[in-house]
């Protein structure tokens, strides 16, 4: 019984703690997105979750910290609705479809920027902290893991539709992950710049897919050009 007590006990606890984490992070982001993360007060975020400081660096060590625990949610948020977009685009398009690379190419894409409207008050917090990581090398490492692991999950989700595509790269899917993230960043901070209306998402989805079609040839039709020589 005791240690029956003593492991629902230790669950209620885990659970809180997790809790607390959240709504910390919650409010870190919040902060974060009003004030820059320079700028924002712990003080300021512990109030917005309704929490002490002693809260706060008892499961954060700092600001850069809890930036970080914040990115692997926004990142993984992000693989995991690429992940889901990619196979859902590629049951939207009949195997029969003469045009079903593009289609789905496309519509992988338009997934893609789905996000946009969050990504709008997101990047600039994150293009805050990377600006940091370069200049601190304590930071480097962790930021660097962070951005592999979405680019990882960004080449699996190449990988996926070009073999049930039969497509080929002309670059490593990895690099092209690279490509298309870097793209995606660009692109939209110029739309945060020369403050763009939301329709500039399709516009921003038509350019991503026709950067991966542009690097793309079809294997069958690199099969049948071979049989015809």
């Amino acid at each position: 019984m005791q240690s029956t007590d003593s492991e629902a006990t230790s669950k209620g606890l885990t659970r809180r703690r997790a809790e607390t984490r959240q709504r910390l992070i919650d409010a870190a982001y919040e902060v974060f997105a009003e004030d820059g993360i320079r700028d924002a007060p712990v003080e300021l975020i512990c109030e917005r979750a309704g929490y002490t400081r002693g809260a706060f660096y008892s499961n954060f060590g700092s600001k850069e910290e809890i930036f970080l625990a914040m990115y692997e949610i926004q990142m993984s948020a992000r693989a995991t609705r690429l992940a889901e977009g990619t196979e859902s685009a590629l049951k939207a398009v009949s195997a029969s479809d003469p045009e079903r690379a593009d289609k789905v190419v496309a519509l992988i894409a338009a997934q893609f920027v789905e996000g946009l409207a969050d990504d709008v008050r997101w990047y600039p917090v994150f293009a805050e902290f990377r600006a940091q990581a370069l200049r601190r090398p304590e930071l480097r490492a962790p930021t660097a893991a962070a951005e592999a692991r979405f680019e990882a999950a960004l080449a699996a989700a190449l990988q996926t539709a070009a073999r049930a595509l039969d497509l080929r790269f002309a670059v490593d899917e990895n690099y092209l992950a690279i490509v298309v993230r870097s793209m995606y960043e660009a692109l939209l901070t110029r739309m945060l710049l020369h403050e763009t209306p939301a329709g500039g998402a399709e516009e921003m989805a038509r350019s991503l897919a026709d950067l991966v079609l542009g690097v793309s040839t079809s294997q069958n039709t690199e099969a049948d050009e071979a049989a015809a020589q």
